[in-house]
């Protein structure tokens, strides 16, 4: 009787055409759409290349231009220095073709045409060095000998970039936008967790009524709706998270595995929270459906699904919300799983959802328990 009534319920269910729109087809043309804005965008925002920058040496000074030289070589060089004097410097800066120009006479000093990334690290190159250079010339002139291997120990220490191979994350920025995608699939679940309401109520449906006569415990039927629900959801969110990542080819890093059961958790937790909705809300089947769907967005607003800033200005102004925005704990869970070496927060993320399913079923089925009708 429960398998039997769970799977009718689940072939029904997936013949909802509104269901595989907003659970299926909406999140993958959404996550196209995503793909086209945001692709090579992170790229082009956060990739470093080496900084072209003008050196003018009016006096000469051999150990910098040894620190200059070694810091424009190798596979990530920070610099990509030409020496050159002054008039033809100050033309290319005004013309853009480099960041900076460093002069060299009795201090060095630096002048950039703005206050961007580069410029700021131009800055520190140059403020690292003129640190450095008083401990150097004392030392060489105590032994002249030591100058190559304390160039060279300089060099190595300015040289700030260090490339560290992230074997479980994925580094483009644009990411959370997926994710919030994906908490979007979440919450759109409530949509199928009112039908743990509508197709057990007689004042509902047809079918609630049919089950109200029916000789079928309540609490079967119910348990096999909800499990049916569930089943639904996890599917929808499977098929979702797939396209992402072998369609769109969505860099979510080495855990995929992972993503999916986020995801799947996450998805359950929107159908809980269906359920809950339907069991508060009085009215008809469209009035619920309107107002799960109300909150379910909303949450998504919120976690910055279409303003990718909101979120931190919640989590500034009232953190407390992000805790309590079921799209947020799914967006943060998988962000946690994509930057941290460990599991603690993602975790940590899990066992709230657990939580929040727990607290939204139980409502739930306090408020639809042993409802009686005057006549059906």
């Amino acid at each position: 009787m429960f398998f039997n009534e769970l799977k009718y319920f689940i072939l029904s269910t997936l013949r909802e055409k509104k269901l595989i729109f907003w659970l299926i087809l909406f999140p993958m043309f959404m996550g196209t759409m995503f793909k086209l804005a945001f692709n090579g965008l992170s790229e082009k925002e956060f990739s470093f290349k080496a900084i072209p920058t003008a050196v003018v040496e009016i006096k000469e000074n051999s150990i910098f231009h040894e620190v200059v030289n070694s810091v424009s070589e190798g596979d990530n060089p920070l610099l990509k220095a030409s020496f050159t004097d002054k008039d033809e410097a100050e033309k290319q800066l005004n013309e853009g073709d480099i960041e900076g120009i460093i002069f060299v006479d009795d201090t060095i000093s630096l002048k950039v045409a703005g206050s961007d990334m580069e410029e700021t690290i131009l800055k520190a190159f140059t403020d690292r060095y003129l640190t450095q250079e008083k401990l150097m010339t004392e030392a060489a002139k105590k032994d002249p000998s030591n100058i190559p291997a304390m160039t060279k120990a300089m060099s190595e220490e300015m040289n700030v970039l260090k490339e560290e191979p992230i074997e479980t994350s994925s580094n483009d920025r644009y990411i959370t936008y997926f994710y919030n995608l994906l908490a979007m699939v979440a919450l759109c679940s409530s949509v199928t967790g009112l039908s743990i309401v509508t197709a057990n109520q007689a004042d509902q449906s047809p079918l609630g009524a049919r089950k109200c006569c029916s000789p079928t415990p309540k609490l079967i039927s119910t348990l096999a709706i909800m499990l049916g629900c569930w089943a639904v959801s996890a599917v929808c969110m499977v098929t979702t998270v797939s396209f992402m990542a072998f369609v769109l080819k969505i860099e979510f890093g080495s855990r995929l595995p992972l993503v999916y059961a986020g995801g799947i958790l996450g998805s359950i937790t929107g159908t809980s929270m269906g359920y809950m909705i339907a069991s508060l809300v009085g009215g008809s089947t469209e009035k619920k459906n309107a107002v799960a769907m109300t909150v379910s967005l909303s949450g998504n607003f919120l976690s910055g699904l279409m303003v990718g800033d909101i979120k931190p200005l919640i989590m500034e102004k009232m953190p407390l919300l992000n805790e309590l925005n079921p799209s947020a704990v799914i967006c943060d869970s998988l962000f946690y799983l994509n930057i941290d070496k460990g599991y603690d927060r993602f975790i940590g993320k899990m066992l709230t959802l657990l939580a929040m399913t727990a607290i939204f079923t139980a409502i739930g089925f306090i408020f639809t328990r042993r409802k009686k009708y005057a006549s059906i």
